[in-house]
């Protein structure tokens, strides 16, 4: 898709201006933090699969002491599987709030049927 230099210009030009627009914030704007807030007592799994050809990074946050609360992120996709896994491997250390890997969870806390 190409766009022409004007509507480019005006673009930027907004974009430029948005910071010097004061204008007060809503509780609305930092509701995220509130609902997400469990996220700090979370193990960090990562999961890679193949889907169409690119191995794909994602990772699942779930609560330590609710075993059903959960959160799958899928953060981005690799031609390489060594690289996908390599990548995982680090993102799920930086997005742990326990870097040290005491938080688990364990499966047997799920009652899955794969019937």
């Amino acid at each position: 898709m190409v766009v022409c230099s004007k509507l480019y210009s005006l673009c930027l030009d907004h974009i430029n201006v948005l910071p010097f627009q004061e204008r007060e914030g809503t509780l609305r704007d930092v509701q995220f933090i509130a609902n997400e807030f469990w996220l700090q007592d979370t193990a960090v799994i990562e999961h890679v699969t193949l889907q169409k050809g690119m191995f794909c990074v994602s990772l699942v946050f779930s609560h330590a002491g609710v075993h059903m609360r959960w959160l799958r992120r899928a953060i981005c996709g690799y031609s390489c599987q060594r690289k996908a896994t390599m990548s995982a491997h680090y993102m799920r250390r930086q997005a742990a709030k326990d870097q040290r890997g005491t938080l688990s969870v364990s499966l047997k806390k799920y009652s899955l049927n794969f019937n």
